[in-house]
């Protein structure tokens, strides 16, 4: 029996019965990405060309960095998310009591566990290196190369992760296995973090300041000059070489140290996946505690807000006593972290104009981070109740209310994590008071759109029986939530495109924040104001009409 196309069987059914207007959307949503991003590189790359090799130079930077990003968040949930859908996957009881050897199905669960993690990083991924071979005028070759080696540098942390969820449930104290699985998590991501200083980007800005040393510094820049002991090095290295038509010796590594955490992963699986599993159930225990307390102080401060500030001050608990939930708080930090030291290692010229453009066009990556924080926060909020929705359902308690509960709860995370990065950033870069006002108000209306977006579509199209929480992300909601999620971002910089750039071209006609007081300042203004509140009451009610007509 082939578990694969078991799946795919499922999948296949799941389309046929699903709704194809849905399905339509998704795809015109994906294809409007897909031309937004490669356009958008195609573009940036146009610009950066104008200033000779030190742009170039600052793109192949920028790639690198923006790949440890995609890199660390992989990374940061792959220990948990394999153990997860390795061993806490409903499916198990059925797929290992078939007569199939254990490697099979653990390959499929490693497979599964890649979607749930990396599939939206790869996506992300392999336009921008599209966009790269078509500014390049690439050979033929190196797009299927680009889709190899997107898969391969995200696949290591999956492999890594498939290989220390097995050694941790074989191992590790049952009850504390994702405690430590955090933990691991983070020290791995903290590795990568200091990845970033093997660039040594600051040292590039002071020679550069050398007339000497400069020649040197545009020589390095456009032929690398990074370290390559770390996989996002490996993957830039790869594709700028394969642009220009050179297949690098940094391809190796990839092809050798992914494959072989995978099969490394696999043989000890035939050996300990099993008994694993089955150490999991045996100690899998329900603790009952009956006793009656009191509402603490944050039940008492939540029930001011009625039924919906009790149901946040609820789901607040639930996340503090689950490691698996509590450790995307320490994602959202370690993300944040790494973006930041991202951008403050970035070799920028000393030019304004190139420097204020930078530091407007990053919103959109930085919009690209919050929605894939919400595809794991917001999105399944709904769809984690699981069978216990329809006992809420027995109570007084409206979708409105549920919907509008998990938005208060998600909201001030999510407002935390974009605030701190659009802040961070424009004072990292040292933006004017425009740039730096532009860049918080984008970022707070990304965390308010972002957040009920995805809440509201994962109460249209939640998935109450997933086989595992892992799954709930890369279902066709997930994907859909991404794409509109990202386009959201893109149309949020452009709302404010004008004014900001009159500000960094014009800065003698336009000081201060009165590009803001033009016809185009204020007309992106109420524009903003009104897609922000519009868009977030829109996706809420929209979700919970759903959800109320779901039975």
């Amino acid at each position: 029996m082939n578990l694969l196309a078991l799946k795919l069987r499922g999948l296949w059914n799941a389309l046929r019965r699903g709704p194809r207007a849905g399905f339509v959307l998704l795809a015109l949503l994906g294809a409007l990405l897909v031309w937004a991003e490669v356009g958008g590189t195609v573009r940036a790359l146009t610009f950066l060309g104008g200033f000779g090799f030190i742009g170039l130079g600052v793109f192949r930077r920028v790639l690198e960095t923006g790949l440890l990003v995609l890199l660390s968040g992989v990374t940061f949930s792959a220990v948990t998310t394999a153990i997860s859908t390795l061993y806490l996957s409903e499916d198990l009881n059925f797929l290992l009591a078939l007569p199939l050897p254990v490697r099979r199905v653990f390959g499929l669960k490693v497979l599964e566990t890649f979607l749930a993690a990396a599939l939206v990083p790869t996506l992300l991924t392999v336009p921008l290196l599209v966009g790269l071979g078509l500014y390049r005028a690439a050979p033929a070759w190196f797009y299927p190369l680009a889709v190899l080696v997107s898969v391969l540098v995200y696949a290591l942390p999956v492999g890594l992760g498939a290989l220390l969820a097995v050694l941790l449930m074989r191992l590790a104290p049952v009850d504390r296995v994702r405690e430590v699985a955090t933990a691991l998590g983070v020290l791995i991501s903290a590795a990568l973090v200091w990845a970033l200083r093997s660039l040594h980007p600051e040292r590039l800005l002071s020679r550069a300041a050398d007339p000497a040393q400069l020649d040197g510094v545009l020589r390095e820049l456009s032929g690398g000059g990074g370290s390559l002991a770390w996989p996002q090095a490996w993957a830039a290295e790869t594709m700028w070489q394969a642009a220009l038509g050179h297949l690098s010796p940094a391809l190796w590594p990839l092809l050798l140290v992914t494959p072989g955490l995978l099969l490394l992963a696999t043989l000890l699986a035939g050996h300990a996946y099993q008994a694993g599993w089955a150490r999991q159930q045996s100690s899998a225990r329900l603790r009952l505690d009956a006793a009656t307390r009191p509402p603490n102080r944050l039940e008492q401060l939540a029930g001011r807000l009625g039924v919906s500030g009790l149901l946040a001050a609820r789901d607040l608990q639930l996340t503090r006593r689950d490691p698996t939930q509590w450790s995307q708080l320490l994602v959202l930090v370690a993300l944040a972290a790494v973006y930041l030291v991202s951008i403050r290692s970035l070799p920028l010229p000393p030019i304004p104009q190139f420097r204020g453009i930078l530091g407007y066009v990053q919103l959109a990556f930085q919009g690209f981070v919050v929605a894939g924080v919400g595809v794991r926060l917001a999105f399944p909020a709904i769809s984690l109740e699981g069978r216990a929705y329809w006992l809420l359902r027995t109570s007084p308690l409206t979708a409105w209310q549920l919907v509008r509960a998990k938005y208060v709860a998600l909201l001030p995370v999510m407002l935390a994590l974009s605030l701190t990065l659009a802040g961070s950033s424009a004072a990292l870069l040292g933006l004017g008071p425009l740039l730096l006002l532009a860049s918080l108000l984008i970022g707070a209306a990304s965390a308010l759109l972002i957040t009920a977006l995805g809440v509201g579509l994962g109460a249209a199209l939640p998935r109450f029986t997933a086989d595992n929480p892992a799954e709930i992300g890369f279902s066709a909601g997930g994907l859909i939530y991404t794409l509109l999620g990202l386009l959201t971002s893109l149309l949020l910089l452009a709302l404010l495109a004008r004014p900001a750039y009159l500000s960094v071209a014009l800065p003698g006609l336009y000081p201060g924040l009165s590009a803001l007081w033009t016809g185009w300042g204020l007309g992106g203004l109420l524009a903003l104001l009104l897609f922000t509140l519009l868009g977030s009451w829109g996706a809420l009610r929209w979700g919970a009409a759903r959800l109320d007509r779901l039975e």
